[in-house]
């Protein structure tokens, strides 16, 4: 195929915080091997010898000053100008759940036009009311364990098997596409579809985990996948490099970032 790195996606990952540095260098480093032609992470200014260390191929977008190593509201025009040019954008990872990053965070999805990944903190900063009002980012992709929904958008049904058609309601009422991370997981798209994946692995059971999804995900976006396809495709590529990894490594020791190195073998075979 003939394009440059642009022509093969461009993704925005807006994530880290003073003490979450691993969960940005994990979904982006994700993004990249999920195909992304571009990734750019924007990160707290104060974040960038750390993860310039571990990351060679992203463009990085140091939000604040030197000091700055965490979201606020006074660094919003600049996370705005860095989402120009972009396919897709993903928000949460390691952002903390400061009140002003927080606060952050709903002015920036508010009204936003880019398909994206709300994951992680960012799920967090919104709740179930943001996603209700008027004017909440179209073409939005959510990612919360059982926790963080419960959290933030209340109980889910005691019986699990009710689960798919709850889901399908939130799905549809709110327009958004809801990927319950589990065992089962369960995507469901606003045009009332329900897929329930119902792959094992307590390998994936590990902090990061989540971040490498969300990597996957914003990647398949920014190639031109729609957001339903994205959240199915990139759930079932998180699971198959999954699988492929406990085989190498086993269950017990493997790492996200073990994760991230099959990726390329799990979109290839």
């Amino acid at each position: 195929d003939f394009g440059d790195k642009r022509s093969q996606g461009t993704a925005l990952i807006v994530a880290g915080s003073g003490n979450m540095t691993g969960a940005a260098a994990l979904c982006t480093k994700s993004a990249l091997r999920s195909g992304a032609g571009l990734v750019t992470l924007a990160t707290p200014k104060a974040l960038l010898p750390a993860l310039q260390t571990k990351l060679d191929e992203p463009v990085f977008c140091g939000i604040g000053d030197a000091s700055t190593d965490k979201l606020s509201i006074m660094h919003l025009m600049q996370l705005q100008d860095a989402t120009q040019h972009q396919n897709a954008i993903a928000i949460g990872p390691g952002l903390g759940t400061d009140t002003e990053t927080q606060d952050a965070i709903r002015m920036f999805l508010t009204g936003l036009q880019t398909p994206v990944v709300v994951d992680a903190d960012a799920i967090n900063a919104c709740g179930s009311a943001f996603f209700c009002m008027e004017g909440g980012p179209a073409n939005a992709i959510i990612t919360p364990h059982k926790r963080e929904w419960e959290r933030n958008f209340g109980p889910l049904p005691s019986n699990e098997s009710f689960y798919p058609e709850y889901l399908r309601q939130f799905a549809t009422q709110f327009k958004i596409t809801i990927v319950l991370k589990g065992c089962p997981t369960y995507v469901a798209i606003p045009d009332g579809r329900i897929y329930i994946i119902p792959a094992h692995n307590s390998g994936l059971a590990k902090g990061g985990a989540g971040d490498v999804l969300t990597g996957i995900i914003v990647a398949l976006l920014s190639q031109g996948v729609a957001a339903a396809e994205a959240a199915v495709l990139g759930v079932l590529l998180h699971q198959k490099a999954g699988r492929l990894t406990r085989k190498k490594m086993g269950a017990f020791g493997m790492l996200p970032s073990d994760v991230i190195e099959m990726l390329p073998t799990a979109f290839g075979c």
